[in-house]
């Protein structure tokens, strides 16, 4: 009686990963170039039952070099070709860098203008704009009397696509011009060939239009900003002057009020009286259609009112201190002034001290501008006078209780001032 064979165990399914992978180390089903060839993929360790990963580079190899020179070129451009449909650039790139390194030199030029094409479109895709352009260079620089005349169907292709490609890089690399060059030759040749209606650089040139105008309007918009800033400059520094106030003029390795902390406003025209032409949001560009009655950004007239930041001092508190009043309008008094700091002018009172060191008493009624052309006044042939503005660009003012301590704090203030060796707080 016949006994039953034992049952032979199932052999574990396979992983479809490792499958794959087994197919890649196999010529025939490639999808990448080995980094021995100038590609992508490593080639993995041994294990039981798989081929040995040099004996399959060595049959690589061998299969990638049977052939003439435009067979073998014609292998690694179609593998390149299918990569780049996968969009395996990079091993793409390397498929044809290798045709062109092993056998360009024995090859037809219209064989290496084609291969050279196709590296400068895998290089596009992957933003080596320096690498399209000198593979496009390449393409467009093999004329020389090596083609026939006039060039045939296919080489012209060849030609169009370098150009276009050449054009999106430049573009890509801010060379605009150069970039509408290019597609102004392509669209010539596409009139040459009969083919002015396919335009296939259409896209592209309206896309570099469109940032020549940008480029264009930036540096209009940079030249007025420029313009504004200069004029402006100008036209404070001139109100400034005739109000008699002392400033450190502007030099070219220093800016007007360069002291200034950011977070404070310098001395500026008030906006709320400044004309409507010389307010900032008057836009950098003439709006199109132009209406009748616009009119361009113009600095603002030396007499506008101006806004000043002020250091009032008060040595007598304790502990003295020193507050910065951000904005004190030139039509605005004095009074207002302490009012804002929350102080009383019944109980206060205000001196400042010229730049010739004179000391004046300012009543709480006065307004900026008033004390302005007061600190400004002289007699007759003495030295031109004003106040001056602190640190480049803030008045300073003290403020003493009305009575006898402040009185006397005055008196030995005056002295230190007129001796040039007062230095309050």
């Amino acid at each position: 009686m016949a006994t039953p064979l034992d049952p032979v165990a199932a052999p574990a399914p396979a992983n479809p990963d490792d499958v794959l992978a087994s197919f890649d180390a196999v010529p025939l089903f490639m999808q990448s170039l080995p980094e021995e060839l100038g590609g992508t993929t490593k080639q993995r360790g041994i294990k039981p039952g798989e081929t040995n990963p040099s004996d399959t580079l060595a049959a690589l190899q061998a299969l990638a070099y049977d052939g003439d020179p435009s067979e073998i070129a014609e292998n690694f451009r179609t593998q390149g070709n299918d990569l780049f449909k996968r969009r395996k650039f990079r091993d793409a790139i390397g498929f044809y860098s290798r045709a062109l390194d092993e056998v360009g030199k024995d090859l037809p030029i219209e064989e290496r203008r084609t291969l050279w094409s196709n590296r400068a479109a895998a290089n596009l895709e992957l933003g080596n704009y320096g690498a399209t352009l000198r593979d496009c260079s390449q393409v467009l620089g093999q004329t020389n009397g090596a083609y026939p005349d006039p060039p045939s169907d296919a080489s012209n292709r060849t030609t169009m696509k370098a150009l276009l490609r050449s054009a999106r890089a430049l573009s890509a690399l801010d060379k605009l011009p150069e970039a509408l060059d290019a597609l102004a030759r392509l669209r010539l040749l596409e009139k040459d060939m009969g083919e002015e209606g396919n335009d296939v650089g259409k896209k592209w040139r309206d896309e570099v239009d469109k940032k020549v105008e940008g480029k264009k309007r930036r540096e209009a918009e940079k030249a007025e900003k420029e313009r504004r800033k200069l004029q402006g400059d100008a036209a404070l520094i001139l109100a400034l002057t005739q109000r008699g106030v002392v400033f450190p003029r502007p030099t070219a390795k220093k800016a007007l009020f360069a002291d200034c902390p950011t977070d404070v406003t310098p001395p500026h025209f008030d906006p709320d009286i400044m004309p409507v032409s010389s307010l900032p949001s008057v836009p950098l560009l003439p709006p199109s259609p132009l209406p009748a009655d616009y009119t361009p950004w113009q600095p603002a007239p030396p007499e506008t009112p101006l806004v000043f930041p002020v250091f009032l001092l008060l040595p007598l508190a304790s502990p003295p201190t020193r507050d910065l009043i951000m904005s004190f309008p030139e039509g605005a008094t004095f009074g207002d002034a302490l009012e804002s700091v929350g102080l009383d002018a019944a109980t206060v009172q205000l001196y400042l001290a010229t730049k010739r060191g004179r000391v004046l008493k300012v009543g709480a009624k006065l307004t900026l501008g008033r004390v302005l052309q007061l600190a400004g006044t002289v007699k007759e042939g003495e030295q031109p006078d004003g106040w001056e503005l602190r640190e480049g660009w803030a008045f300073e003012m003290v403020a003493v209780p009305k009575g006898a301590q402040g009185e006397e704090w005055i008196q030995g203030w005056k002295k230190e001032v007129q001796a040039g060796t007062a230095a309050i707080l």
